[in-house]
């Protein structure tokens, strides 16, 4: 048994060693070339900072980098990604926005990276976190905080997300959710498919859910949104549903506004809307990234 282990032990040892030397290999090889050719890079280490310079040292452990502030030296082990810097494209300069894979409410079809996630705030009272298992795969969960309510008759939800893209401009996902509500013993499932179209900073979503519960699933909603991302921390936001009625006809859901971009924090403010109605409904929401 112990030999057993011993030899698995050793082979996953080997196996990670010859996965961080290659890695480490292939950050040497872009960081030689932009310090011979005197370009900008742009440098994400594994805690999600951001860091754009000139490449000035490259060793066997670390790179020297010269930002507006100041000299740092990188261990390769700290690094997540490096990116060489276009000069005649600002966004390569930008760090990443950490709630690209949703519009307000929805998930679109872009998947989070593997291993990261975000923890996220709507209106204070509701919690929720989404992690990438994979880079095909991700689970969330949340519950509301309103206060007095207890534990046990909070609103709670559990989902999982799987998506692929398909090439670099397009991108599918399915969402299944499971929402149980209150201090009732009702809950139903939320299922959701979505398509993104990606050119450069922008996101165009259409997709189609429906919700089933005790047999029954409702007619489908279509949702159409998108995310236009105009400079480093901010983004157009926009998302729209289209409700069916009872009298067969279809009621619109109609939003517009906006999500400030930080390198750990994104804040979305957006106002809703419907056909007849009077004034907008605010959406304020927060999410953290993990």
């Amino acid at each position: 048994m112990y030999p057993r282990k011993l030899f698995i032990f050793i082979c996953l040892s080997f196996l990670f060693t010859a996965t961080a030397t290659a890695q480490t290999t292939e950050f040497k090889v872009i960081l030689m070339d932009a310090l011979e050719n005197g370009d900008e890079v742009r440098i994400t280490l594994v805690n999600g900072n951001t860091f754009s310079g000139k490449v000035i040292s490259v060793d066997d452990e670390s790179v020297g980098v010269e930002t507006k502030d100041g000299l740092f030296n990188f261990n390769y082990d700290r690094i997540k990604e490096i990116t060489i810097v276009d000069p005649s494209d600002r966004t390569t300069r930008w760090y990443k926005n950490p709630a690209s894979n949703k519009l307000f409410i929805t998930q679109s079809g872009r998947m989070l990276e593997a291993r990261s996630g975000y923890y996220q705030n709507t209106y204070i009272f509701f919690s929720n976190i989404s992690y990438g298992i994979t880079k095909n795969i991700s689970v969330s969960g949340g519950i509301s905080m309103i206060p007095e309510l207890g534990f046990e008759n909070q609103l709670k939800n559990i989902g999982v997300k799987v998506g692929v893209n398909l090439n670099e401009s397009f991108s599918v996902s399915g969402t299944a959710t499971y929402y149980s509500l209150f201090d009732s013993d009702f809950g139903f499932t939320s299922v959701f498919g979505a398509a993104t179209y990606t050119r450069k900073e922008l996101d165009l979503t259409a997709g189609l859910g429906v919700a089933t519960a005790e047999g029954e699933t409702t007619d489908p909603v279509f949702i159409v949104g998108g995310q236009l991302r105009v400079s480093q921390r901010f983004a157009l936001l926009s998302e729209n549903f289209v409700f069916p009625t009872e009298s067969d006809g279809l009621e619109p859901l109609i939003s517009f506004g906006g999500r400030f971009i930080g390198q750990r924090i994104a804040a979305d403010l957006g106002f809703f809307t419907t056909d007849g109605a009077e004034g907008f409904f605010p959406f304020v929401s927060f999410a953290v990234k993990l």
